[in-house]
């Protein structure tokens, strides 16, 4: 399992949801779109990935990945916005409108967790 600094702000003050297991710990967090449905957070935790949102009746999830099932991230830059995609061994899913720094952040962060899955 890789390890990352807890040191993002916001993930901290978030810090925990109800769909985290036992020990998690959130790593970095960023508003943002899902495929042009739900806006909510994109949630990165020290074991797996999910998108954090509050649906019409509830507080939801859709879980994107664990990290050993992450298998590819691409993010397209535009003026004020990006959006990132995010492809798993199951699905592909893309995240629009997160700001430019948090999305590179999370490119970051995801292509050390690819590429540590590779060795």
């Amino acid at each position: 399992m890789s390890k990352f600094p807890l040191n993002d702000e916001k993930a901290q003050v978030l810090g925990y949801f109800s769909f985290m297991g036992p020990g998690e710990k959130t790593v970095f967090i960023a508003p943002g779109v899902l495929d042009n449905i739900a806006s909510g957070y994109l949630v990165l935790t020290d074991k797996k990935l999910f998108f954090f949102f509050y649906s019409n009746i509830t507080i939801d999830k859709k879980f994107i990945a664990t990290y050993p099932f992450i298998v590819s991230v691409d993010v397209k830059e535009g003026l004020i916005y990006s959006t990132l995609t995010i492809n798993s061994k199951k699905e592909s899913i893309k995240i629009e409108k997160i700001k430019k720094k948090d999305a590179r952040e999370f490119y970051s962060i995801l292509s050390k967790i690819i590429k540590n899955n590779r060795k």
